[in-house]
């Protein structure tokens, strides 16, 4: 057995070795290691670790994984042990392996040892056993380790854990010491909150410590945790635990609130945040003004009434509630002065003692308020003056309110923001109002629903009460009627709730506003039911509405606050699906100019952003383009637009081409050809194929021979990425020839030079030179500089190829040294990759390390991700060569997670055979 050797489990796995901390590795290989650490001395088949680390989803190189993962847990656990000595900690077994370590040195052994010997001991030596036992956790067992057996396992010594918390509470408390059963408790039953036993001993606890309020609302906790989760009542000893105590609280206090609604389900993390800034741990004063906001439809109502009921226990002398309908479509929202009406009389003020006066009627609610504790629910309000005579409250006091608006500007308010209900709390919603049988009969039906509703809690209501009306039928038939965007809206309507009056409502308010800013916003709002486009900037809402940016702006920022649009980061908005298609309901009559001149914002932009991120690229031709673009400082600047709207674009240049009228089609063609280098640079090649399939039928609708030339460059060139080699070539037979008759030597130069690259990469690499030289010759008797950069790049890499190294260098060097000499960083790029792969194929190890370093770092710099992928693959090749398979798989792990990224299936095959390499040296 190994000495000194300690694993822990029990949180973060990690292990030392005496005062040395071992390097691990990455989640995978530790969680191998887990798998042996929790049956140390025991065999551990191969299948049951690949199981136990990828279960159903294992790739096929699991096994292969499993030993390189093996290894490097033998380096690290024994590093002085010689390469070809056997391992005496981590050793073979016939079919699996073993991890030669006695239970004393894992600490998940040694803790299920401690509270299995206390079982038996008496008690106080079983407490001394348990706490020993708890003091080993640092947190979650084998956190943030992947695969089945660490879920199972986790499962496992989690519940372990949460018993012998519960058998040292319950020592604690027959032993009289409540004060430290107490310590921790709370935090542990909250967070497993239909776990009956801890709060049982929580009640117990706090009742015998004298806090009897705290143990009555734990109970309370407790009751309404089991009933809406599982249905049940408290058991024997929970109701045991509670008995003695008075109920807190005036029975005539006033309780106003509606019903908590049957079926509440999710919002977790904001339930969470409520009830901690309205009943803080410790008891202390909750905070005075809490706002729940958020688009229509978000819940804000049931989520506040579900908090309210929550917390009675919190407030004894009651909880008042008015509907202050702020956002009501057609009826006056109630006044200030109303609302205090209404709460005074609440508050046993006789109607003719109410003050007409607000003044008064302010300093009157100061007073009935002072020294109680109520908790004051506004929902719906209008705008923050609407309420804000209601705000200020006495201490102990709280006001929980609702509203479409932000109330970021109110003093002392703390705002929780309701968003879109992910998709498994949208599905539970829906088997909680349809029924589970339903909802799993038809899982994939279900979660498209869910997903067609947006998420919003409003919408997915209106949906089952549509199939409760319709018992009979399938979910999937109520989830073809919502595929279809003309009416969706009018399928999510039933009986008085609908999700388009409910908006109508929001927009209504802002469009009859007396302010200007509002009826801006509302006109904004309509403007962006033009464009389909994931995220909206100030600049292209600016051109849509034929504006300035300063004013498309301000009109964007009160959508935001009217919890219209979202704000997902600086300058970048978004629409919620429902509302984007509302917004087309109420889109304007005129929109073929509003859409001209946001698609030639987007043309103009995207074409000078691309020529100030590469200007020795050559541009396609595309149709003429009008348009002010956007002004950019520099480079840095004009990428990272390009990256931002890189969706955007793609989305309304794709819109474009598909609208009948000409002019709108070409700028859609503008917008796809200015996205060239981008997207080749992104490997986007899956957009680009599909925006120049179809901008090839607009061109050819327009009759542009020279807009068609530019679609089959551009398809070449993605189906050279796809390693479709005779694709490739027959598109560029067809630039080729449309030059020609287009009497163009510069667009023929460029068609002979991308035939080379393509069969360069097919391995035609005698063809690639002769098409090549052919460029060469043209672009020198032209003066085509960069024609002449590029034609002596691909000869060389045909040289290259056909395995002339001395040839290959002297033209790639002359490439490179021309590229540096005119500042064109891409093609320095590409040759000094080029380059240094030569030295590489030559065993000019120091000479290849060093300009792969450099290039890589260029690649990183530009954010070309193609590039970058070849520099990573180049890298490890090269310290796989020099007996680093360490670095080389490092470089490697970098490159597969981009590749993954990009879809870059031209460096996929090359990642795969350089694993296999790297694997063997390892091993």
């Amino acid at each position: 057995m190994a000495e000194g050797i300690f694993i822990r489990l029990l949180g973060s796995v990690s292990a030392r070795d005496g005062s040395r901390a071992v390097e691990l590795g990455p989640p995978r290989r530790q969680a191998v290691l887990a798998m042996l650490a929790a049956r140390a001395g025991t065999p551990v088949t191969l299948d049951g670790l690949v199981d136990g680390v990828w279960g159903e989803r294992a790739p096929r190189s699991a096994v292969q994984n499993v030993h390189t993962y093996i290894a490097g847990l033998r380096r690290a656990l024994e590093p002085e042990r010689s390469p070809r000595a056997p391992a005496g900690l981590l050793r073979g077994v016939r079919g699996g392996y073993l991890l030669a370590l006695d239970s004393s040195c894992v600490d998940s052994l040694v803790f299920a040892d401690r509270v299995e010997r206390a079982r038996s001991l008496p008690a106080d030596q079983a407490l001394a056993h348990l706490e020993e036992a708890l003091g080993l956790w640092r947190g979650p067992a084998l956190f943030g380790l992947p695969g089945p057996f660490a879920e199972v396992e986790g499962q496992r010594l989690e519940e372990l854990r949460l018993s012998a918390v519960e058998e040292r509470a319950a020592l604690l408390l027959d032993a009289g010491r409540d004060a430290d059963a107490l310590d921790g408790l709370e935090q542990v039953a909250r967070a497993h909150p239909l776990r009956e036993r801890l709060w049982e001993l929580l009640v117990r606890a706090q009742a015998a410590g004298g806090r009897r309020a705290e143990a009555a609302r734990s109970f309370e906790q407790a009751r309404h945790n089991l009933a809406e989760e599982l249905g049940v009542h408290p058991g024997q000893g929970l109701r045991e635990a509670l008995a003695g105590l008075r109920q807190a609280g005036d029975r005539r206090a006033p309780q106003q609130l509606p019903r908590d609604l049957r079926a509440f389900v999710g919002r977790e993390a904001e339930t969470a945040e409520l009830c901690s800034l309205l009943a803080p741990p410790g008891g202390t004063s909750p905070a005075s003004v809490v706002a729940v906001t958020g688009v229509a439809g978000a819940g804000k109502s049931a989520l506040a009434v579900h908090v309210a009921h929550l917390l009675h226990t919190r407030f004894p002398d009651g909880r008042l509630f008015t509907n202050l309908r702020g956002a009501t479509p057609g009826v006056r929202a109630v006044s200030p002065l109303e609302a205090l009406g209404r709460f005074l009389r609440a508050l046993g003020v006789a109607a003719e003692d109410v003050p007409v006066d607000l003044d008064e009627a302010i300093a009157l609610w100061h007073s009935r308020l002072d020294g109680r504790r109520l908790l004051i629910v506004l929902d719906d309000a209008k705008d923050p003056a609407q309420v804000r005579p209601l705000l200020s409250v006495p201490a102990g006091n709280a006001v929980l309110l609702t509203s479409r608006e932000s109330f970021s500007c109110v003093d002392d308010c703390a705002q929780v923001s309701l968003a879109t209900l992910p998709e498994p709390e949208g599905a539970a919603m829906l088997a909680e109002l349809v029924g589970g049988e339903r909802v799993r009969a038809e899982p994939r039906a279900g979660r498209r629903l869910v997903e067609l509703c947006g998420g919003l809690p409003l919408a997915i209501r209106v949906a089952a009460a549509r199939l409760l009306d319709d018992p009979h039928a399938g979910l999937a038939r109520h989830v073809a009627l919502l595929e279809d965007e003309h009416s969706r809206l009018e399928e999510l309507q039933a009986g008085d709730i609908a999700v388009r009056s409910s908006l109508m409502g929001s927009w209504s308010a802002l469009a009859g506003s007396e302010h200007e800013r509002d009826r801006q916003a509302a006109a904004a709002l309509a403007a962006l039911g033009l464009l389909d486009v994931a995220e909206m900037s100030p600049q292209v809402v600016a051109a849509l509405m034929g504006t300035e940016v300063a004013v498309a702006e301000r009109a964007l920022n009160r959508l935001a606050a009217a919890h219209l649009i979202d704000r997902v980061r600086s300058g970048r908005y978004h629409l919620h699906d429902l509302v984007r298609l509302f917004a087309r309901e109420i889109a304007p009559e005129g929109r073929r100019e509003p859409l001209l001149r946001a698609l030639g914002f987007y043309a103009a932009t995207a074409r000078a952003a691309t020529v100030l991120r590469d200007p020795h690229r050559v541009q396609p031709a595309g149709p003429p383009v009008t348009a002010e673009p956007q002004h950019f400082a520099d480079r840095d600047e004009a990428c990272a637009w390009l990256v931002a709207e890189d969706p955007n674009l793609v989305a309304a240049a794709w819109q474009a081409m598909g609208e009948p009228d000409d002019e709108i089609a070409a700028l859609g063609v503008a917008v796809t050809f200015a996205l060239l280098w981008h997207q080749i640079d992104a490997c986007a090649m899956a957009d680009m194929r599909r925006l120049n399939e179809r901008a090839l039928v607009v061109s050819r609708r327009l009759g542009q021979d020279r807009l068609i030339l530019e679609c089959h460059n551009h398809l070449g060139h993605t189906a050279n990425c796809y390693h479709r080699t005779p694709e490739a070539i027959w598109h560029y037979e067809q630039q080729l020839d449309l030059a020609r008759r287009l009497a163009d030597p510069f667009c023929e130069q460029r068609a002979l030079g991308n035939m080379a690259s393509t069969q360069h990469t097919g391995g035609l690499f005698a063809q690639a030179l002769d098409s090549a030289l052919a460029q060469l010759a043209l672009a020198r008797r032209e003066g085509f500089a960069v024609g002449e950069r590029f034609a002596l790049f691909i000869a060389g890499s045909a040289y290259r190829g056909l395995g002339r190294s001395a040839e290959a260098r002297d033209l790639l060097t002359r490439a490179f040294d021309l590229a540096v000499e005119a500042g064109d960083d891409f093609q320095v790029l590409s040759t000094g990759r080029e380059l240094a792969e030569l030295y590489l194929d030559l065993y000019d190890f120091d000479e290849a390390l060093e300009r792969l370093t450099r290039t890589h770092a260029l690649a990183v710099a530009l954010n070309s991700k193609k590039c970058t992928i070849a520099c990573l693959m180049a890298l490890a090749t090269a310290y796989r060569r020099l007996g680093d398979p360490s670095k080389a798989h490092a470089h490697l792990t970098e490159a597969a997670a981009l590749i993954e990224e990009t879809g870059d299936a031209y460096h996929l095959e090359r990642l795969h055979q350089e694993e296999r390499a790297v694997r063997l040296d390892l091993n």
